[in-house]
């Protein structure tokens, strides 16, 4: 059926609510192609209720930190009187505003050997972090795990509490996407912080050493857990290895790790001990590597690692 252009019509058939949506379409893309400065801010803002419960004066300083900081770094050196003088206030309510949002947990201020202070803006969601050693280690040894939990644990103001350590594995692929006993394997350490908001942190760190080292279990369905040579508090880390398809060094899998994460948050013993179970250890030192199961369709691996 005809519509009557009530609404008018423009050179381009639309009418205004078309011309609308089309006109934002393309503001949205020239701004991108122009590659002009944004600031994101994500809908957990909204879900997490901050956007509800934030002061307003508080909300509008958090934008205004979030246009002026560093996009990389989320820092910013801008003045208590400066931000004053932006929003006609006196000083004393932009320091009211500062400790809103310093006890929401959105921003960090110090002066920290600076003459200007600096605010950082903290994530308010889950993230992943790859981690290194503060000392290059020449093994995947226990002094390397040591090593990643005494820095976690000195920059627990920043990350939180540490709460979990896990290891985990996954078999490479071959041509066909097959488990490949041959082929690069993915494993890391994964040690989980969890802030007092609530947010948690993945801080891994790739055995790039441990290529010689694998599981007694070549086709996994969806999780095998090991015992790690690993220790944490006296006992061995508890290994987790995943079905091959994963994979979680691929930058395009970071939410199915993130989610992993968030399991493994809040999984005990009892939970883990349901899987199967496999032997880590060297290959070359006699480990035999179980190769019974079925094949997956046949396809092309592509993809870069993170």
């Amino acid at each position: 059926m005809a519509r009557i252009p009530v609404l008018g019509t423009n050179s381009d058939g639309l009418d205004e609510l078309e011309a609308l949506k089309s006109h934002y379409n393309q503001w949205r893309q020239n701004n991108t192609n122009m590659k002009e400065p944004f600031f994101a801010v994500l809908r957990a803002f909204k879900d997490k209720e901050l956007l509800k419960d934030l002061d307003e004066g508080a909300l509008r300083l958090y934008l205004y930190l979030g246009f002026v900081s560093n996009n990389e770094t989320g820092t910013s050196w801008h003045s208590i009187q400066t931000i004053a003088k932006y929003f006609g206030r006196q000083t004393r309510t932009i320091d009211f505003w500062i400790q809103k949002l310093s006890e929401a947990g959105l921003i960090y201020r110090t002066r920290h050997d600076k003459k200007s202070a600096t605010t950082f803006l903290i994530p308010y969601t889950d993230s992943i972090i790859n981690v290194q050693p503060v000392k290059k280690r020449e093994f995947d040894d226990q002094e390397l795990l040591n090593d990643l939990l005494e820095s976690r644990e000195q920059l627990a103001a920043v990350y939180g509490e540490i709460i979990k350590v896990y290891h985990v594995f996954h078999w490479g692929l071959d041509q066909k996407k097959n488990p490949d006993i041959n082929a690069s394997k993915t494993n890391f350490l994964f040690i989980i912080t969890k802030r007092e908001d609530g947010v948690l942190v993945g801080h891994r760190h790739h055995l790039r050493k441990s290529g010689a080292f694998a599981i007694s279990q070549l086709h996994v369905d969806d999780v095998v857990i090991f015992e790690s040579p690993f220790v944490y508090k006296d006992k061995p880390v508890s290994g987790i290895a995943v079905n091959h398809m994963n994979r979680l060094r691929q930058k395009d899998s970071i939410e199915t790790l993130m989610n992993m994460m968030r399991d493994l948050a809040v999984a005990d013993d009892e939970i883990l001990l349901q899987h199967p179970t496999a032997i880590y250890g060297l290959i070359e030192e006699g480990l035999e590597v179980e190769e019974d199961g079925e094949e997956d369709p046949t396809e092309t691996d592509e993809g870069g690692e993170d």
